[in-house]
């Protein structure tokens, strides 16, 4: 009997550790490949202004245009917790506000690929995908490791 509980708490251990050394990947706030990113210094601040709609304009003047994933897309989840600070069901009461107000949230699209294709050809547009998904069509200008957003391109992405 004894041999069983250590066996199953063998197992339980094994588990949770591999659990933590799952790989996190690393997100990456992107634009078109096309947009001039010169003067555009995007904070953490003003990334989560632009998510909440506060923040309508690129210093060009154009409208910004942000893309989500849906709802329940896992990098959705964490994007809004680091980003927004809370998760996307907290935000409908925020959303219902200023929908009466003439202000809609951010584009929703069902996969990364669909941000990778509006993004590419939206102008202005801006979204998040995983940072290993990211290629010539778009340009990374802010990255999320971690729940720390940076514009420093991270040293540890590993790509498959």
């Amino acid at each position: 009997m004894k041999i069983r509980k250590i066996a199953l708490l063998l197992i339980c251990f094994c588990a949770l550790s591999a659990r933590a050394e799952e790989h996190v990947p690393i997100l990456a706030v992107v634009v078109s490949a096309q947009q001039t990113t010169d003067n555009l210094k995007l904070t953490p601040n003003s990334l989560k202004l632009i998510y909440l709609r506060k923040q309508l304009y690129w210093p060009s003047g154009k409208r910004i245009l942000p893309v989500n994933l849906h709802t329940e897309h896992p990098f959705r989840s964490r994007f809004s917790q680091s980003v927004l600070g809370s998760l996307p069901k907290m935000q409908i009461d925020y959303w219902n506000g200023l929908y009466f107000n003439g202000i809609q949230p951010p584009y929703s699209v069902n996969s990364e690929e669909a941000v990778l294709r509006y993004i590419a050809q939206t102008p202005y547009a801006i979204g998040y995908v995983d940072a290993c998904l990211a290629d010539s069509r778009v340009k990374p200008i802010l990255w999320i490791d971690n729940d720390q957003i940076t514009a420093n391109s991270p040293e540890n992405l590993q790509c498959q």
